[in-house]
C-alpha cells in the first residue's frame, strides 16, 4: 500500500507545477519554482523526481492511463450502433458512446486546458492523439459492419488519412467545448460532438433560423 504522505506530497508538487504553468511555459519552469509554490523541500522533490520533465511525464502517463480506461469503457457502446438506421434513431446510442470519455475530460479539464495551452507540452497532445488513433482503429476493425472488409493499399492510405484528420478535429473540438463547461453539461458536449459529426455549421444556422 502506498503511503498517503507520498501521495499527498506528489499531489502538492503536481499542483505547484500547474500553478507555475499559468505564468511560465514548461521549458521555463525550474525546480526552484515548483519548490517555492509547493512549500516542499528540495531534498523531498529529488526523492521522487529527477527533474521537471520527470514530473510532467508522470502526470501525462497517469492522465493517458485514465483516458484509455474511459475510452475502453465506451467502446462496447459504439460497437452496438446500427448504422443502417436513420441518424435520429442512432442518436442516443451514439451520445452514450462517449459518456465515460467526456465525463473524464470534464473531471480533468484544468489539466487538459493547461497542458494543451501555449505554456503546456506538445508531447501531451501527441500522446492523446496517438491513444485516440489507436482506439479508433480498434473500434473500426471490430465493428460488425466492417467484418471481412479488405482494403487496397490506396484505400488503406486514404482511410488512415481520414482517421488522422478526424482525431485532430475531435481533440480540438473537445478542447473548445471544455472552455464552456460552466454553461455546457457533459450531455451538451456529447450532443455538440454528434451535431459536428452529422451537420455542417450552415445546417446548424439554418435550424436556428427556422426555430426563430
Amino acid at each position: 500500500m502506498v503511503d498517503i504522505r507520498i501521495i499527498n506530497t506528489k499531489s502538492q508538487l503536481k499542483a505547484a507545477l500547474f500553478e507555475c504553468l499559468k505564468e511560465k511555459s514548461l521549458r521555463e519552469v525550474k525546480i526552484k519554482d515548483i519548490i517555492s509554490v509547493s512549500g516542499v523541500s528540495t531534498r523531498t522533490f529529488y526523492q521522487y523526481y529527477s527533474d521537471v520533465d520527470n514530473l510532467i511525464e508522470e502526470i501525462e502517463k497517469e492522465f493517458i492511463e485514465g483516458y484509455r480506461k474511459s475510452i475502453e469503457k465506451d467502446r462496447d457502446v459504439i460497437l452496438d450502433v446500427d448504422y443502417s438506421l436513420p441518424i435520429e434513431k442512432q442518436f442516443e446510442t451514439v451520445l452514450n458512446s462517449a459518456k465515460n470519455t467526456i465525463a473524464f475530460c470534464f473531471e480533468r479539464k484544468e489539466e487538459i486546458q493547461t497542458l494543451l495551452s501555449d505554456n503546456g507540452d506538445i508531447r501531451f497532445y501527441n500522446l492523446i492523439y496517438k491513444t485516440s488513433c489507436d482506439e479508433f482503429l480498434k473500434r473500426a476493425t471490430t465493428m460488425k459492419s466492417t467484418s471481412g472488409i479488405k482494403l487496397s493499399s490506396k484505400q488503406r492510405l486514404l482511410f488512415d488519412i481520414n482517421v488522422q484528420v478526424f482525431v485532430h478535429c475531435m481533440i480540438d473540438l473537445v478542447s473548445v467545448l471544455l472552455k464552456y463547461d460552466d454553461r455546457l453539461s457533459p450531455y451538451d458536449v456529447r450532443q455538440s460532438i454528434f451535431d459536428f459529426l452529422h451537420k455542417t455549421p450552415l445546417d446548424r444556422i439554418n435550424e436556428i433560423i427556422q426555430d426563430n
